[in-house]
């Protein structure tokens, strides 16, 4: 079964390569047609937000294997020792994602910040100018990575993917109306998860060759086009929408970030359910990744590491491609939002029970697969036209917290759970009861989707007006 699961994987990534021309102009043909059925107006901006959603997605699963193997493979063989506890690597991982609830706490509060003075295209190119800096200093530090640099660098590659899909989805969401939002998510979905599949795909085939100072230099260069891209995007936003939150926005700038934003989510249950979602899918997705790498790190020896973990993700990224392709659109328009929620941790039930069922490399790696696939595609997409009825000033403070704090702090509660839980399940086989926790994590999950599918059908009915958004609800 192991062997069968390593072959799955590397064999997939040399078919792909194979027939990479083709299937670049299956998807490019399938992208003119999704814009051709669209108006002149809202054409070239889908164009542009697919086009920067793609260079972000990429960007990061260029960063993502390469930053996982050098973090896990460090401490593959003889693990750490911390206050007299002795670690695996999988663990170790699972500690470094406890410090990044502090960190969190932080990036919350300057994403909020910056939000309350900048909006829409001027607050993506702040944190683009940020993490372009940040890329230039890792291209210095790699030429001798030590054990500081790995575990900078790992944190650093999870909140370039919190901070930048924050930044983009905030724009995007104060561009449009909920009608908008079914017609072009689907569309601009599939730029992300398309540069998911390219990230992934490029390095699992020049693994050995991508040094991870290269991978920074290539990220500060698709950082200059992604800023020319937001800015060229912030110029195509409707001339009306623009005009009518601009009039109506409340500026947060004077106020104390965290008094507003709890005031904001006390007085807003709809709010708090978006909060729940993720906060819930976040744990079940941790502790998914935690039984995901500790197959691999059981099965696959060190110098296989970057190329298996990349061989995972190519796989992963095209079916949240083929997902998106053929599903996200479809549910979107015709099952509607909290209905598309619903489909992610249905299948993770399944998952799940296969993993109690068959603990192995195999289901542990298609675990993977049924998480982020499902993720990167139908349920962000579906999570994200959540956002989309709320006040500008609701959009921006309560995407600040939910997407980065709580987002964090839900990762860092199941990460803590999972630490405690591998200090008494030490065998590889008894990750298969951790999934457990997993199943009624889930059941919990599906009844917040239930909660909050009549609250989200009312605002699209009845939008709230930024201008009469006092309270936030």
């Amino acid at each position: 079964m192991e062997q069968l699961g390593q072959l799955f994987f590397t064999s997939f990534i040399d078919w792909v390569w194979a027939w990479r021309w083709l299937i670049g102009l299956f998807f490019g043909i399938f992208v003119v047609r999704e814009l051709w059925r669209l108006s002149a107006g809202e054409r070239w901006h889908a164009l542009l937000m697919f086009c920067y959603f793609f260079l972000i997605i990429s960007t990061y699963w260029l960063i993502k294997p390469i930053k996982k193997a050098l973090f896990v493979g460090y401490y593959q063989e003889s693990g750490w020792t911390f206050l007299g506890t002795h670690f695996n690597a999988a663990q170790v991982e699972l500690f470094a994602k406890e410090i990044n609830l502090l960190l969190a706490i932080l990036a919350a509060w300057f994403f909020v910040k910056l939000a309350s003075y900048v909006k829409r295209e001027k607050l993506a190119l702040s944190i683009i100018a940020l993490f372009a800096v940040g890329f230039f200093l890792f291209v210095l530090l790699f030429d001798q990575p030590g054990v500081l640099t790995r575990w900078m660098f790992y944190f650093y590659g999870d909140f370039f993917a919190t901070l930048m899909i924050a930044g983009f989805f905030a724009f995007l969401n104060d561009s449009g109306d909920s009608q908008m939002a079914k017609r072009l998510y689907g569309l601009i979905g599939l730029g992300g998860v398309l540069g998911g599949f390219f990230g992934s795909a490029v390095v699992a085939v020049y693994a050995k060759r991508l040094e991870p100072s290269y991978v920074a230099m290539i990220a500060i260069g698709a950082l200059a086009v992604m800023a020319m891209t937001a800015w060229l995007a912030g110029k195509h936003i409707r001339p009306a929408f623009r005009e009518e939150a601009q009039r109506t926005d409340v500026s947060t700038g004077g106020a104390s970030v965290g008094r507003d934003a709890v005031n904001l989510f006390r007085s807003s249950p709809y709010l708090i359910d978006i909060a729940l979602v993720v906060g819930l899918y976040e744990m079940v997705s941790t502790i998914m990744d935690y039984q995901f790498t500790a197959s691999i790190l059981h099965f696959i020896p060190g110098e296989q590491l970057g190329g298996y973990f990349s061989s995972v993700f190519a796989f992963t990224n095209l079916v949240a491609l083929l997902l998106q392709l053929f599903l996200a659109r479809i549910v979107l328009v015709h099952l509607g939002a909290t209905k598309g929620l619903l489909i992610l941790p249905v299948v993770a039930l399944f998952g799940e029970i296969g993993f109690v069922l068959l603990p192995g490399l195999l289901i542990g790696s298609l675990l993977n697969t049924i998480d982020n696939a499902f993720a990167y595609s139908i349920n962000q997409s579906s999570k994200e036209a959540l956002y989309v009825p709320l006040a500008s000033r609701q959009k921006y403070i309560g995407k600040g917290v939910i997407d980065i704090f709580i987002l964090r702090s839900s990762k860092a509660i199941a990460g803590i759970l999972g630490l405690l839980l591998t200090m008494f399940f030490t065998t590889f086989e008894d990750m298969r009861w951790l999934s457990l926790i997993v199943l009624g994590l889930l059941i919990g999950w599906l009844m917040v989707i239930r909660h909050i599918h009549p609250l989200y059908h009312k605002m699209v009915r009845s939008p709230i007006e930024p201008s009469t958004d006092k309270n936030g609800g």
